[in-house]
Formats: C-alpha cells, sequence, structure tokens
C-alpha cells in the first residue's frame, strides 16, 4: 500500500484504514480493501450441544486470492479476520450478524467456527471451516450467509448389523506360500504404546495449509515372532457420509479427518476394512521397508445388505472400483489376493481381486525404475504354491469346488467345429482349496468413533461406546502407526525407509482417504506396465452361493 503524503486533509481518511487494520490480522500478500460496498455476514448456530454452555466462540475470516491451487504462494491469505462473540452460548441456537469491508481480490473465503474444542470428534458443526468461492453474484448482492448445525458424531448403525455385515462380507486372503509377514494385529503392542513427534517433510501440504511442522506416530518394537493371530478392522457407516474439508471449492489440504457426519441417504451403507501387516518390505529389496502396514477394502451394500459394489486401495491409489459380480465369492466372502514383490522382496502387501498377474511399479524415475524394477506379483488360486487365512464361518467344505474365473457359459455360441466356447470352459476353474488353509481371522474388531471412546451414547442405539482397553489408545490416536514416520533414502544401504501408515480408520494420506468414499464407477489404476482392472466381466451366476 503507497505510504500517504503528510497533508492534513489525508487525516480522516488515515484514521479509517488504521481502524480497519486494527480489527483484522494478516499475513501474506498486500491486497486493498474496498470499503466502497461493505459485505454482510449472517451466521447461525443451531442444535448447540449441552457441553457448549458457557464457552465463548469465535469466527474466522480467511480470504485467499488462488486461481491457481498450485501456485506457491497460494496458501498466504489475502486478509484475516477475527469476530469474538461478546456473550458465551446458553442456548440451542444463536446467531452473529455484521457488515465488514473485504479485500478487492479473492477468489476463496474460508468461515471457521471457534471456541467448540469440548465437542470436537463428538458433535459435527459441518464443514468447518466452511468455504465459499468468488463469483459475479457477490457483485449483485453481498451476503455471505451459513449455518452451523451440529449432529452427533456417533453412528447410528446398531453394533449387531455392523458386525453382521463385517463377518458376512469378511475376505479369504490368498498369499503366496513362501510370504514371510501375514497379516496379525495391533493389539499385541497395546502395552507399547506411546506417541512421539516427528517434522513433517517441507512438501507436506499440512505445512501450507494447517501450518503444521510437526506430526505424531506410535514407534513398536520388532515382535513379529509373537501375537501372530490374525483380526480383521472393520467400520460400518452409511455411504452418504461426509468429511470437513471435502467441498468440491475447498482449497486442498484442509480435510479434516475428527470432523465427519453421517446421513441416511438411501440406506446403502459402506464396510470399511483394514488387515494389520507388522512389517512392509517392498515391493523390491531396494525400497519402501517400514514398520506396520494397513491394507484397506470397502464393499458398497444395499439397506437390505445385498452387495453392490467393491473398492480395493494401495500405493496410494484406488486399485480397484468395480461391481461385485466382476470379482470371484464364496456365500459372500470375497476371495482377494496379497502380492509378494520382486528380486526376493516380501512385498509391500496390496491387495487384489485377482491372481496370477504382475504389475510393474513406478520406482519415481528412470534410474530408480532400473536399478530396483519394483514389481506387485499377485498368488495364483493354487494348492501347490499358494495359502489361505479364511474367516471362521468358511468351512473346509466351503472350498471344495471353488470357483475362480465368471463362470459365465454362453450356450448360444456353441457349434460342434467352434472352439470359442471350450476355450470360455478353460477361463474358468474349480479348484478344491482345502489344503491351502494356513489360519483363520481370530477376531473382528470394530472401529469406534474416536471422539466417543469410553462415554456413555447419546444418540446411539446401543447406548454405549465401549471399548477394549486394548485398543482405546488406538482408537483415539492421530498420526502413523511405526517406527518409520517418514521417507529415508539411504544410498549406501540402497534402502528405501517409507512411511509408516497413518492410523485407521479416517486417515490423512491419500490411499485411506479412498476407503471413506463411497465405491461409485468403474475405476482401476494402471502402473509402469500393467493394472490393477478386471479380469473378467461377471453376472449374477459368477458369486460362488
Amino acid at each position: 500500500m503507497k505510504p500517504f503524503t503528510k497533508r492534513t486533509t489525508y487525516l480522516p481518511l488515515v484514521l479509517i484504514l488504521l481502524f480497519i487494520n486494527s480489527c483484522s490480522s494478516s499475513n501474506g500478500k498486500d491486497q486493498k480493501i474496498s470499503n466502497l460496498n461493505p459485505f454482510r455476514f449472517q451466521f447461525k448456530l443451531k442444535s448447540i450441544p449441552k457441553e457448549l454452555k458457557g464457552e465463548r466462540i469465535s469466527y474466522t475470516l480467511t480470504f485467499y486470492s488462488c486461481s491457481d491451487i498450485q501456485a506457491s504462494d497460494c496458501y498466504s491469505p489475502v486478509s484475516k479476520k477475527t469476530y469474538n462473540v461478546t456473550k458465551p452460548l446458553q442456548a440451542l441456537s444463536d446467531q452473529i450478524n455484521f457488515q465488514e469491508s473485504i479485500p478487492n481480490q479473492w477468489t476463496h473465503l474460508s468461515i471457521r467456527l471457534e471456541g467448540i474444542e469440548k465437542v470436537y470428534g463428538k458433535y459435527s458443526p459441518g464443514h468447518n471451516p466452511f468455504w465459499v468461492q468468488n463469483s459475479d453474484s457477490y457483485l449483485k448482492n453481498s451476503n455471505i450467509t451459513h449455518e452451523f448445525t451440529f449432529v452427533s458424531q456417533e453412528n447410528l448403525i446398531p453394533d449387531r448389523k455392523q458386525e453382521e455385515l463385517a463377518s458376512k462380507f469378511a475376505p479369504i486372503l490368498v498369499f503366496h506360500k513362501d510370504k514371510k509377514y501375514l497379516p496379525t494385529n495391533i493389539e499385541k503392542y497395546a502395552d507399547f504404546f506411546q506417541s512421539k513427534e516427528y517434522t513433517l517433510p517441507n512438501k507436506d501440504i499440512r505445512r501450507k495449509s494447517l501450518g503444521e511442522t510437526t506430526w505424531n506416530y506410535v514407534e513398536f518394537p520388532d515382535l513379529r515372532e509373537s501375537g501372530k493371530q490374525t483380526h480383521l478392522y472393520y467400520h460400518v457407516r452409511y455411504a452418504k457420509s461426509t468429511v470437513s474439508g471435502t467441498q468440491d471449492i475447498a482449497l486442498p489440504g484442509f480435510r479434516d479427518n475428527g470432523n465427519y457426519w453421517y446421513d441416511f441417504g438411501n440406506g446403502d451403507m459402506v464396510i470399511s476394512y483394514w488387515i494389520w501387516y507388522d512389517w512392509n518390505e517392498g515391493p523390491t529389496k531396494f525400497g519402501n521397508i517400514h514398520q506396520g502396514d494397513l491394507e484397506s477394502y470397502a464393499l458398497l451394500v444395499s439397506k437390505e445388505g445385498k452387495p453392490k459394489r467393491i473398492l480395493l486401495t494401495g500405493h496410494d491409489h484406488i486399485l480397484l472400483d468395480t461391481d461385485f459380480r466382476n470379482i470371484n465369492s464364496i456365500k459372500n466372502h470375497p476371495i482377494l489376493y496379497v502380492a509378494k514383490g520382486n528380486m526376493g522382496s516380501d512385498g509391500g502387501n496390496p491387495t487384489s481381486a485377482y491372481g496370477g498377474y504382475t504389475v510393474k511399479l513406478h520406482a519415481g524415475n528412470a534410474l530408480f525404475n532400473y536399478i530396483s524394477d519394483p514389481w506387485d506379483v499377485f498368488p495364483s488360486f493354487d494348492p501347490e504354491n499358494s495359502i489361505l487365512i479364511i474367516p471362521k464361518d468358511v468351512s473346509d467344505k466351503d472350498l471344495t469346488s471353488v470357483k475362480i474365473g465368471s463362470g459365465i457359459i454362453d450356450t448360444s455360441k456353441q457349434t460342434s467345429e467352434d472352439s470359442e466356447f471350450e476355450n470360455q470352459y478353460v477361463s474358468t476353474r474349480y479348484v478344491d482349496a482345502r489344503k491351502m488353509i494356513k489360519q483363520r481371522i481370530e477376531r473382528l474388531v470394530a472401529w469406534e468413533e474416536p471422539g466417543w471412546v469410553g462415554l456413555p451414547a447419546d444418540k446411539d442405539p446401543d447406548g454405549h461406546h465401549k471399548v477394549d482397553t486394548r485398543l482405546s489408545s488406538f482408537f483415539r490416536f492421530q498420526g502413523r502407526l511405526g517406527k518409520h514416520p517418514r521417507s529415508d533414502l539411504r544410498i549406501r544401504e540402497l534402502h528405501q525407509y517409507g512411511e509408516s501408515p497413518e492410523n485407521a480408520p479416517f486417515k490423512t494420506n491419500i490411499e485411506q482417504h479412498y476407503t471413506f468414499e463411497s465405491p461409485k464407477s468403474e475405476r482401476s489404476h494402471t502402473d509402469r506396465e500393467g493394472n490393477y482392472g478386471p479380469k473378467f466381466i461377471g453376472n449374477d451366476s459368477t458369486p460362488q452361493k
């Protein structure tokens, strides 16, 4: 802003500008403030939780000029103002009205409700911050209004129904018989749980969006030789669910995993699963070695519990999102394959709905591709070379003749001289898998809403939020699980120590964000060579009853 001359005729204008500046706190870009057409703001609070009675709240308006979200200075506010409500909250509703001049140039406005820490993770006020994008409509009607309505973050699906659905669709997991690190459980680390801090990498977007410079992690001892029982972690929710910060117009990096809410919608539900591995070693001997690994997949089911779609994630991607009929299953249990790596590596544990194929992965650049040449190598459904971990309700008899392939036979194309019909038989196999059983999933563990752990319920139909004491610390923890909280390339060792996984269920890394999506459209990931897409297209006859 240009300096003013010392002539006394400018004194009133100087005083006005000083007053405006004293009411705001700004950093970053220096922008002119428009005082010709003040904006009118109106904010309402509804269904205020009783825990907030007597609390003093405030509203922070942060304006950004960010036409290109990749720009280095995109996250530097052009103006930031905080309005404190003078009276403490006393009723179930509240509102504030005021006028204020705003920057001449802005693209995004975030409106953050503050002073509600007592109910964080328990009651959601909706998107917080709530985002507004500048448009021509504000030239005609300079009003910005928003209503924050609090809702309980409790899961209103009864525990029994959640457990029934999670058990119904628990996976049959297929591994190479020489796989070293099979899935286990995190409870065995309960006595060693101690949160620590590490410095966030410079490229981490939370440095720009949230001003965070450190993050949390838990370092575990090497206990891979004990506590080998396999537990499966799950969370069942309505498909129409929302996480704060996922507005289409929100700037990236403001996703708040502790602020989410559920809507019944059409009654469809998403069952998210997490599979815990003590160690990740792969996809080659050279890289991505880290303690702890949480691989995930999700199912979309109707309100009647009929499977509709399956979504598999890995390597920070959606690997597959497809119709449930396009995969093999036994009595609704999907058959899922876990890859090992190449060059003798045990692998990074990605999960696929198909076996007997490979995907060559990008190692970052051509040189690393040549040196490490990372692959995902998925096992076949083969009694001689593969093993199974199965749910408890799958019997040996169920595995007597397992259908592998679509099973679709089009008899209309059969002729005595045509070999096409015969080839369709070849594409589907029936395997006696009884000798493949290595072990069973010993326990299914429901992931409780973090803010409600151990508390009496408000809206939950079960009336409580009881949690195994060995799990309560994990359920509340936001951070990474394992002694490798950040990536570390050690050239002399020819090793890349990768990041330990973010804790479930609402993780901040990209991969686990997808498990909060509803499986919804045909998607699959293609890498350096190969893809994780469907290997066959099934129909109603494909799932094995």
